[in-house]
Formats: structure tokens, C-alpha cells, sequence
């Protein structure tokens, strides 16, 4: 009933990683496989969870050319051996295009330019754009590596043998600060040069390369260096740039969103990060697709939250480590944590399509229960990889409000 509720619209295009419980996938997926067959013109291979800005990049500009494509999902922490074998980097993202496998991304979002003339053109016909295109790209590292340098401070610029968990001093602060300050100053000459919002005046491929950087900076600086980015009264061409950007289809499918970021950065960097409010806008859209897609992968969500919320209970051995097994008999939940847990969920889902949870639990056991797994789950869920980012705000802020109403 949820499920038709919601809108069956919310579910195109949406498959779910039954190897990655729950995982799912924000684009067509084909198996990890060495092999991977595809009719489409374009096979990428990205990274699982969806969260390399390299592959952002690709994804992006593949959703603003509409062209269909399928992926295949490497998971960088273990990459398979084909696939090292394949791409010599070793890295993502990679793709075969109209038979021919490319590598870096900038090589392919100009391949994708080059093979495919008839769909959207994301780069200027003029010639002197075009290679005013071609400058900006080569200096968005330059750009990012700043900005992440003022965000992450001795954990990206200790020099060999310094110690990476000591954090830099205001003096070190101030500094990278400035620098960071030096680049944006010559994106809002840029963004100033032309009539229209984006680095060229309108939308191109430009705008894209910079695009997963400034994301993640915009997320990360408001909480770990007080540093407005996306609303900073210097930058103003840089604001309205950022306003501009939220507004494409494109974009929306591909973006994360701040929680997210903020999640990731503190995990890959060990640093200390509270996480910011989400931005609210499109609401009722997004609680449909959340709500729908926790209907459609209800079963492994409830499998997941059991197993790593800490409610299913385990056994630690001698040495301390946590047991999932038992004399090689798998530890299950109990017939009536499953039965809570699918009942939070069910209240989680009438919030997000009717704005009401509906009754209380009336077990206080069960409660507590469903209440555990849906603090567990406002952390767990992340964008892209699982919902898109508006649908992830929303999914977490409606956590809060069953939390809130849970006795």
C-alpha cells in the first residue's frame, strides 16, 4: 500500500545491489564481472558508493547528454584484479565508449564531447570559449587542492615524518586560508566575465569539472572552518553560480547532500565534524522517493539495521572480537525484533507520504526497538549511493520526527 502510495514513478530507473545489503544504485547497474556485456554506447565503472568526485563528474555529464549507459561498480578498497589489470591508474573512473576503454576524467567527459556530437553540446562552438574552457579545466585542481588544504589542514600538508593528527596552528590556518581565498577570487573574475551564471556565461562542460570540489566544500567549510562558501559576501558571481547549478534536473540526480559529506570527510580524515542541516526544497518529491524506495528494499534494510544497529545480540570471544556466529550457526533475531523494526519503518513511510506516523507501538520493548534502528538508519542512509540527496534529507529529518513520537 506504501509502495502505491508513494508513486511508482520514484522507482525508474532504480535497481537494488542485493550483494550490498541495502545498498542500492543510482543508475543501471551491470554485474562486477570482468566481462560485463552492455548494448548501450557507454560502459562506466565507478566507484560503489557513489561518492568520487571524479566519478561525479562523469555521471554528471552523462545525465546532462541523456545518454544511456550502464556501470559497473568497483569498490575501491578491494578492486578486483581484472579490473587493475584493464585500467592501468588502477583508479576510477574508467569507461568504454563506442568500444574503446578510457581513463581519467577528463579524458572522458571529452571523449563523451567527441563521439557524441548530437546530443548536448557541453562545450562552446567559438573557438576562443572553447579554449577559454580548456584553461579553466586545467586549473580546477589548483582550485580544489587549496580549498581541501584549508579544510583538512596537517592531514593533507604535513610533510613526511610530521605528525598528521596534530591539528595546524591559526597561523597554518590563516594562511591556507588565504591561498584558498587567492583561487576563488580568480573564479568570481571568471564568473564576472561573461553574461550569465556559469563560468562561460551559459552551462558547459567548465561548470562540470568544477563541479564535485566545490560540492564537498561547500559542505565541509561551514562546519569545520566557519567559511561560508556557497553564500560568502566576497564571492557573490560564486553564490549566484552555486544557485544556478542546484537548478539543473542533471545535477539533482547526481549531487550528494551536506550530511553526507560531512559523514564521509570525518571518516576518510579522522577529524572532528559536526553535521549541517540539509537543504530543504522539493519536499514532497523527495519523501515520495524516500518512502518508496525503503518500501522496495524493505527487507534488506531490516536485515541490515538488525545486524549492525547493535540490536541483534552477539557474543565476543576471548580475544574481544564480536561474534555473528555461534558453532557455525549464524546468530538470527528474534521473530519480534524483525516485527518492530518493519513496524518503525512502516510509521517512518506514513510520515514521509502522509505526514503522520499513525499509532504508537504499543510494546515499550518494541518501541525502543524500532527506536534504535531508526537512529541507526537517519546515520546509515547516505546520497547518492542509497536515495538522491533531497530524498536523503528527507529521509533522515523524518527519522527525527517518528523518534519524536515514538512513546
Amino acid at each position: 500500500m506504501l509502495s502505491a502510495s508513494a508513486g511508482a514513478s520514484a522507482l525508474e530507473g532504480y535497481s537494488i545491489n542485493k550483494n550490498a545489503v541495502p545498498r542500492s544504485t543510482p543508475s543501471p547497474t551491470l554485474p562486477t564481472e570482468p566481462d560485463a556485456e552492455t548494448g548501450k554506447p557507454v560502459l562506466l565503472y565507478r566507484d560503489t558508493n557513489a561518492w568520487c568526485p571524479y566519478c561525479e563528474r562523469v555521471t554528471f555529464a552523462l545525465e546532462e547528454k541523456n545518454l544511456p549507459y550502464d556501470s559497473v561498480l568497483i569498490e575501491l578498497r578491494n578492486k578486483p584484479h581484472w579490473y587493475k589489470d584493464i585500467v592501468p591508474t588502477e583508479l576510477t573512473p574508467a569507461a568504454v565508449i563506442n568500444g574503446e576503454l578510457v581513463y581519467e576524467s577528463l579524458d572522458i567527459l571529452k571523449k563523451l564531447e567527441a563521439e557524441f556530437p548530437e546530443q548536448q553540446q557541453l562545450l562552446p562552438e567559438d573557438e576562443a570559449l572553447r579554449t577559454e574552457a580548456d584553461a579553466l579545466m586545467s586549473r580546477a585542481e589548483d582550485l580544489s587542492a587549496a580549498g581541501f588544504r584549508f579544510l583538512a589542514g596537517r592531514s593533507l600538508t604535513a610533510q613526511p615524518g610530521e605528525d598528521r593528527s596534530q591539528p595546524p596552528t591559526q597561523e597554518q590556518v590563516d594562511e591556507l586560508g588565504a591561498a584558498f581565498e587567492e583561487k576563488l577570487s580568480e573564479m568570481e573574475a571568471q564568473l564576472a566575465k561573461h553574461d550569465g551564471p556559469f563560468l562561460l556565461g551559459e552551462f558547459s562542460l567548465a561548470d562540470i569539472v568544477y563541479t564535485p570540489a566545490l560540492e564537498r566544500l561547500g559542505a565541509n567549510l561551514p562546519v569545520m572552518r566557519s567559511f561560508p562558501l556557497r553564500h560568502h559576501p566576497t564571492f557573490p558571481h560564486i553564490a549566484q553560480w552555486y544557485a544556478a547549478l542546484d537548478e539543473r534536473p542533471a545535477y539533482q540526480r547526481v549531487k550528494s547532500d551536506d550530511m553526507t559529506h560531512n559523514q564521509v570527510f570525518k571518516k576518510i580524515f579522522g577529524l572532528s565534524l559536526s553535521a549541517t542541516a540539509p537543504e530543504n526544497g522539493r519536499q514532497a518529491a523527495a519523501r515520495k522517493e524516500a518512502a518508496a524506495k525503503v518500501a522496495a528494499n524493505r527487507s534488506a534494510i531490516i536485515g541490515d539495521l538488525l545486524k549492525n544497529s547493535g540490536i541483534v545480540r552477539s557474543k565476543t570471544n576471548q580475544y574481544g572480537n564480536t561474534l555473528r556466529a555461534v558453532n557455525g550457526y549464524p546468530m538470527e533475531p528474534s521473530p519480534q525484533a524483525v516485527a518492530a523494526v518493519e513496524y518503525a519503518l512502516r510509521r517512518l513511510c506514513s510520515w514521509l507520504v502522509h505526514g503522520n506516523p499513525g499509532p504508537k507501538h504499543p510494546d515499550l520493548e518494541a518501541a525502543a526497538l524500532g527506536s534504535a534502528a531508526l537512529v541507526f538508519f537517519a546515520g546509515r542512509a547516505s546520497s547518492p549511493r542509497d536515495l538522491s540527496a533531497a530524498a536523503c534529507a528527507e529521509l533522515r529529518q523524518a527519522c527525527f520526527e517518528v523518534l519524536k513520537d515514538m512513546y
